[in-house]
């Protein structure tokens, strides 16, 4: 990786674990576990200019730095984080692979939203044997690709002004 690459990741990483330290400060939405997915709007990004290896770096980078500085490393909720994380990536893993770079931010980011809020109940149901949690995937569905749609309308955004 050369050494423009790196400053450029690190510097995405920056502003991932910004958006994610500053939503965590925000009042919660109605729903609990649902939010906007504000550091989402970075992964998106690194996606389409630099590729899905970059993107899963700068995930899963920011949910390990993020779970350190709450004081929340091996917590359930960094396990439900991980989960979330994962099943994204792999969602956007398979969009590459499906169509390369032929789909838009505000799909790609749709799918990853909604895929990323079925790892996190997925794992609840794993993880505390919760089989209740899935009377909640309908609406938190719709919400995590509402919110999905809002980032990925940021994210194709500011692609369109080329920083």
């Amino acid at each position: 990786m050369s050494s423009k690459k790196l400053v450029r990741l690190s510097l995405f990483l920056s502003m991932a674990l910004t958006l994610g330290m500053i939503e965590n400060t925000l009042p919660p939405l109605p729903i609990p576990g649902v939010k906007l997915g504000l550091a989402n709007i970075v992964t998106i990004i690194v996606f389409f200019t630099d590729g899905v290896n970059e993107a899963f770096f700068i995930t899963i980078l920011r949910v390990i730095v993020i779970s350190i500085l709450q004081g929340s490393l091996f917590s359930i909720n960094f396990y439900i984080s991980v989960g979330g994380a994962i099943i994204s990536i792999f969602s956007l893993y398979l969009l590459y692979l499906l169509f390369q770079k032929d789909v838009s931010p505000v799909s790609v980011s749709a799918v990853s939203a909604f895929c990323h809020i079925s790892g996190q109940l997925l794992t609840v149901y794993i993880l505390m044997n919760t089989p209740e949690i899935i009377h909640l995937f309908p609406l938190i569905g719709i919400l995590g690709t509402v919110t999905g749609v809002i980032t990925g309308t940021i994210s194709a955004y500011i692609m369109k002004l080329k920083l």
